[in-house]
């Protein structure tokens, strides 16, 4: 699995299910076309921390707006 059928997954979980992985793609905003609240977009962050082994900061996470935003922050910090 690469990271952004994970990163679907994850998306699809804070959705509770209401999401389908179709609609996820890169330029899909989280709050404007997914629905996402603040409180599911905080949730989605510390779920991308956990499962990628990474730190995404208050700043990151203000600036990323986007599916496509948040794949490029998780390939730009996982070391391979």
């Amino acid at each position: 699995m690469n990271t952004m059928e994970k990163l679907q997954q994850l998306v699809v979980k804070v959705s509770k299910g209401r999401l389908s992985e179709a609609v996820l793609t890169p330029e899909a905003r989280l709050n404007e076309d997914l629905g996402l609240d603040s409180l599911a977009q905080s949730e989605l962050i510390v779920l991308v921390e956990d499962t990628f082994a990474i730190t995404v900061g208050l700043e990151e996470a203000a600036k990323v707006t986007t599916i496509g935003g948040i794949l490029a922050f998780i390939e730009g910090t996982v070391v391979s």
